[in-house]
């Protein structure tokens, strides 16, 4: 059979001018937009994040400074507040107490207590007990007030202190020392070592350092560097930002230093200058402007010359490669229409179905196609075949590997068991031979068998003094021995003590001096061949004690404006409403809210918001009586609760006294506002129900109306 050749068809444009016209048409325009783009938008995209990520630096140093600093304060509030320091003990156990606070921050290098005098009572390590300090800034400062002592050598610590790489440098936080009668017992001062200062600075900084190039300086009030660069530190210095970081600003700036280098800087304060608490230091994050832009500079030289070669490269890419595509498949069509032209009987191709692409694909489509087909099946066939051989391959191969993985992790596990079971085993024997608990062991009837050192330490007794005793007529309470008693007669009653669990309570036991000592008992059964036996580990927690007792004072108190806050209110407002109802008198509830406090906020800041919470607390404990309980809710919300009233008209004259006094201007430490306070009313009568919610809604409602008769008096205004 005959196969005529195709139809003749207008010419179509080559492979080659097709395919070199589009590379270097799309290369061109591609180089010309990211020029552009480059051009307007990243160089001032990257002067802008770097400023961000300086100012950022800049924050997140000063936030670390404000905390180490608020924390040497808390801390030494806190230890103002322990026992044995208020009651001026023997040096020996403040000492402990000061080395226990050392132990836990390790860079306060030393931790005093000074008598009134300025004689140093105690101090970590002994260091300078007995000395005078009365001359030093920080007793000065501390004797009636927190204070914080700014940067600074001491010449006479530092000699005794174990010397280093460089001369010993402190920052002071101290403060008074008060009885249970309020007078003063000394000052506490803690100097924290100027080590930390530099660990905070390479954490804040390593990572900026190593990709940025960024440096950070802490400078005193004086304009003296205490924390920079190599070289810097105790140098002066004046910049712009230095200016602006002593006003109180924060933000980023471009200025030249003294090196005559351009530089972005981003600088803030921490501290505040009005409260002796803090420390103002200005923080500086600097980055040459040149390595802060080098990454888009960088990108515009390198989209020059990747754009340029790339050009060229591709250009000639495809015209090379377009001619050699182009060359076989030209003489492959030349055979293939010879083949269509031979006579019948002649070795034929089959022909292609028409592709209208380009010349050279209309021709070789008509000639491959039938030839294609065929070949096709045969892959269909084979592919089919080796999917299937390479299924069941892997398969197998996966089985095996997860047979393998599982007897792997079996083995693992089981030497790890056995590690685990020999390391629990020695750290219970060292447990057993060091303990630093009292332990106490016990037969069935009571009488003490075992008796360590550290239960001759906290009870008295020595061991020779108490083996064979029984334990309850030594140190428990008559209540705790009856209790005691009957507790051994039911774990008699349970025989072998197999559902005996162990136990661990807090009892209040007698020592040998017949001292009460409140201590955390853990009780456990331990049976033996012979019988079983009693163990008890015994710890004193009369500290802890405490301590819970000073930190859950601390937590009924606003931490701003040092009233009651909203759990010391929910506490107290129901036993005021039980004496209101055992004594007849009628009970009120304020419910206080500054009106356009919040715009005082946005337009002043949080710090002058602050200050005016901080006097409009003051205003309203000043215009009630002492008797009457005002706390603080949250926010600008604020609750007085009134006792003993006669009658309901008497609710109404407290609130007609104080709401004057809340309208007098406020001066705060930037400006000077005036502002109204709405205030809401709830009485309480002895034959009401105890309820408190209710009542702080009612007073909450009262207000709200208050406030929107005052809206409209504005608006008519």
């Amino acid at each position: 059979m005959h196969i005529h050749p195709p139809p003749s068809s207008p010419a179509r444009p080559r492979l080659t001018t097709l395919v070199t016209m589009g590379v270097s048409a799309t290369v061109l325009l591609t180089v010309l937009c990211l020029l552009i783009l480059v051009d307007h938008f990243a160089i001032d995209y990257a002067r802008r994040e770097a400023q961000q990520r300086l100012q950022q630096l800049s924050w997140q140093m000063r936030d670390a400074l404000d905390g180490a600093v608020r924390q040497a304060t808390g801390n030494v509030r806190l230890l103002t507040a322990l026992p044995q320091v208020r009651a001026a003990r023997p040096p020996a156990e403040v000492r402990q107490a000061l080395e226990s606070l050392q132990t836990t921050f390790p860079d306060y290098a030393w931790i005093g207590l000074a008598r009134p005098d300025g004689t140093v009572h105690a101090a970590t390590q002994g260091l300078l007990e007995g000395a005078n300090v009365s001359t030093y800034d920080w007793f000065k400062g501390g004797k009636d007030k927190l204070y914080a002592g700014d940067f600074h050598p001491v010449a006479p610590l530092g000699k005794k202190l174990p010397a280093g790489a460089e001369p010993w440098r402190f920052v002071d936080a101290a403060g008074p020392v008060l009885d249970a009668d309020g007078k003063q017992q000394g000052v506490l001062c803690v100097h924290m070592s100027w080590g930390w200062m530099r660990r905070m600075a390479r954490t804040i900084l390593a990572p900026a350092e190593q990709q940025y190039a960024a440096e950070i300086f802490v400078v005193r009030g004086d304009g003296t560097i205490m924390l920079g660069p190599n070289g810097s530190e105790e140098q002066k210095i004046n910049s712009d930002s230095l200016t602006l970081a002593r006003g109180g600003a924060s933000g980023a700036v471009k200025e030249s230093w003294a090196d005559g280098r351009s530089y972005l800087t981003g600088y803030a304060r921490s501290g505040h200058p009005d409260d002796p608490a803090t420390l103002s230091w200005a923080i500086l994050a600097r980055q040459p402007e040149e390595q802060a832009l080098s990454g888009a500079r960088a990108l515009e030289r390198q989209i020059l010359l990747l754009g340029a070669i790339l050009g060229a490269a591709m250009a000639l890419a495809a015209a090379v490669a377009a001619r050699r595509l182009t060359r076989p498949l030209n003489a492959l069509s030349r055979a293939i229409e010879a083949q269509l032209a031979a006579p019948a009987g002649a070795p034929t191709l089959p022909a292609l179905q028409p592709v209208a692409a380009f010349h050279e694909v209309q021709v070789l489509s008509h000639a491959l196609a039938e030839m294609l087909r065929t070949e096709q099946i045969h892959l269909d066939a084979l592919r089919g075949l080796n999917e299937k051989l390479e299924s069941t391959v892997a398969e197998r191969t996966r089985e095996i590997a997860r047979k393998a993985l599982q007897l792997e992790r079996a083995l693992g596990q089981e030497q790890s068991t056995q590690q685990l079971l020999q390391e629990r085993a020695a750290e219970l024997r060292a447990i057993l031979d060091n303990a630093h608990d009292a332990f106490i062991a016990l037969d069935p009837g009571g009488v003490v068998r075992e008796w360590n050192r550290q239960a001759e330490k906290l009870l008295g007794w020595t061991r020779t003094e108490v083996i064979g005793q029984p334990l309850a007529a030594m140190m428990l309470p008559p209540l705790l021995r009856r209790a005691y008693e009957r507790d051994m007669r039911t774990l008699a009653e349970y025989g072998d003590g197999a559902t005996i669990p162990s136990r661990r309570v807090e009892l209040m036991l007698h020592n040998r001096a017949g001292q009460e000592l409140p201590v955390e008992c853990s009780l456990a059964y331990v049976p033996r061949s012979s019988g079983h036996l009693f163990i008890a580990f015994l710890h004193d927690i009369s500290e802890r004690k405490s301590l819970f007792a000073s930190m859950e004072e601390m937590a009924l108190r606003d931490t701003l404006t040092g009233l009651p806050n909203r759990r010391a209110l929910m506490k107290a407002l129901p036993e005021a409403l039980q004496r209101a109802n055992r004594s007849g008198q009628r009970c009120a509830v304020f419910f206080l809210d500054l009106d356009r406090f919040k715009q005082v906020n946005d337009r002043y800041g949080h710090e002058e918001g602050d200050e005016l919470l901080r006097q409009f607390a003051e205003r309203v404990r000043g215009a009630v009586r002492k008797t009457d309980t005002v706390g603080r809710l949250a926010g600008d919300e604020f609750v007085v609760i009134l006792e003993m009233l006669a009658d309901d008209e008497s609710a109404q004259e407290a609130a007609d006294k104080l709401l004057p006094a809340l309208r007098q201007p406020f001066t705060l430490k930037t400006t000077s506002v005036t502002l109204s306070a709405s205030l809401g009313i709830a009485v309480h009568h002895p034959d009401d129900p105890q309820d408190i919610e209710l009542l702080l809604a009612r007073a909450d409602r009262a207000m709200y109306r208050h406030k929107q008769q005052g809206i409209q008096q504005r608006a008519r205004r």
